[in-house]
């Protein structure tokens, strides 16, 4: 399996080599130091959507297809996904080596997440599921509302989708055993234990157990462990990512520049996808400072969204025939 890996990676990270002969980035114990401020300001699909196939495109087409893409987006919020999805400042697609981006997967070679039969089912059940929370049904008690709304999960989990609108900062702060993710979106803090070891099967959380380690400047970290009532992670457009407790997230945090760190992630779980497959984006240095999330602070979405769906129950009682009361 690691051979497996190592061989659907090897084409993306030969561009990063190429760049890290170029730059010495600084350093903490003697490897590469990702602490800082990074953002991901940017309107890329996860998968090959109809409005390109190919993986990159020139600057001027770029500026044509993120317009495509808001529309894609609009036309997803009216069927009852959610319209602030796509964040209003994002004006580009993802940069990754110069290229501007039409999608993240870039292995399988035709972008597309090779989901088992068995899986494109639960996936599409997923995505209908969401849709009926996103339309305010789903609502007779709190634990049948998205995990985010309830300030239980953010959006620091792994793999690091969550790339839009309030989740697009993250600061890192990195020592010599460990680096932490901090989210901004949910203040997330996920804990990478550099030379550790995983922890038992049993233990599971939200964020998984992170055990990360180094070939050569780049952070290999391998996340197992996940919890099995948290099982998707949504794009921007099209269908979700599955994450099931016995997968295994192996993302690659390798330095560029000192503006741009270069983010790859493979999915791997023989139940769930036909192989193993490999996405990337980069994060951009961002001086902008991050904030706290305080989500039980003033959480009044949650309450609001009980409070409209009983509304909307008694409406419809008031307005049913009489008849039909007794």
């Amino acid at each position: 399996m690691k051979a497996l890996i190592a061989a659907s990676l090897a084409l993306a990270i030969c561009g990063a080599a190429s760049a890290q002969q170029a730059y010495s980035p600084p350093r903490v114990g003697g490897h590469p130091d990702f602490t800082g401020e990074w953002s991901n300001q940017w309107l890329t699909p996860l998968e090959a959507t109809p409005i390109s196939r190919t993986l990159s495109v020139p600057p001027a087409q770029a500026k044509a297809l993120v317009g495509l893409i808001r529309a894609t987006a609009k036309a997803l919020g009216e069927a009852g996904l959610d319209p602030e999805a796509v964040d209003p400042d994002s004006s580009s697609l993802a940069i990754v080596r110069g290229e501007h981006r039409t999608r993240l997967v870039v292995d399988p070679a035709d972008g597309l997440l090779p989901y088992t039969p068995e899986a494109q089912k639960l996936v599409q059940a997923e995505q209908a599921l969401f849709r009926r929370q996103v339309m305010g049904q789903e609502a007779d008690d709190p634990e049948q509302r998205i995990s985010w709304e309830r300030c239980i999960q953010a959006m620091g989990q792994a793999p690091l989708l969550f790339t839009w609108g309030i989740a697009m900062n993250r600061r890192l702060v990195q020592t010599q055993d460990a680096l932490v993710i901090w989210s901004e979106a949910g203040s997330e803090t996920r804990i990478v234990r550099i030379g550790g070891k995983p922890q038992a099967s049993a233990v599971r959380s939200y964020l998984g157990d992170s055990v990360g380690h180094w070939e050569g400047d780049t952070l290999v970290v391998e996340t197992t462990g996940f919890k099995p009532e948290d099982q998707f992670r949504l794009a921007i457009v099209g269908r979700p990512v599955m994450v099931a407790p016995d997968s295994k997230v192996v993302e690659r945090f390798t330095r560029l520049s000192a503006g741009e760190l270069l983010y790859q992630f493979t999915v791997v779980d023989p139940a769930i996808y036909a192989k193993p497959w490999l996405a990337e984006y980069s994060m951009t240095a961002s001086e902008a400072r991050t904030f706290e999330f305080g989500c039980h602070e003033g959480n009044y979405g949650l309450p609001n969204i009980l409070k409209g769906a009983r509304a909307a129950d008694w409406a419809k009682e008031a307005a049913a025939p009489a008849k039909a009361k007794r």
